[in-house]
């Protein structure tokens, strides 16, 4: 490229300013990865749509979390959960509350104004395999 031709350029850009956009896609998959390793929380709550969704993808499915994020990139986390049964609901979710707004502030500069889970259902870890191996089996 030629001088001529790099000045162009730069003139045609000289007003533009630099940025960039999350989806909320991402937040919800540094969500998701927040809630797989938080202990007391056994699986998020999907819906029908969710579990065939599940069969056509490379298991970086967000359903079960949903994000609202404002203009001024404040966002907030809605998710179902399912509970380990024997763990404080108030401990799980202030771990699950603290870790995702950090780890979404830390990795993207959005600020997590509120995360909002619903606990759905409550299981011991035998229930839960249990559960899962019936729903293996019956794929």
């Amino acid at each position: 490229m030629d001088r001529i031709e790099n000045k162009e350029i730069q003139a045609e850009y000289a007003n533009e300013v630099s940025e960039y956009t999350i989806n909320d896609n991402v937040i919800a998959k540094i969500a998701k990865k927040v809630l797989t390793k938080t202990d007391g929380i056994l699986e998020l709550k999907k819906n029908v749509f969710s579990s065939i969704a599940d069969n056509f993808t490379d298991g970086e499915n967000t359903s079960g979390i949903s994000i609202d994020v404002d203009d001024a990139k404040n966002a907030v986390v809605h998710t179902k959960i399912i509970l380990e049964y024997g763990k404080k609901a108030q401990e799980v979710f202030a771990s699950l509350d603290r870790n995702i707004k950090k780890e979404v502030y830390s990795l993207t500069g959005i600020n997590v104004q509120a995360v909002k889970a619903e606990i759905v259902d409550v299981l011991t870890k035998e229930e839960y395999e249990e559960k899962n191996s019936k729903d293996k089996e019956d794929k």
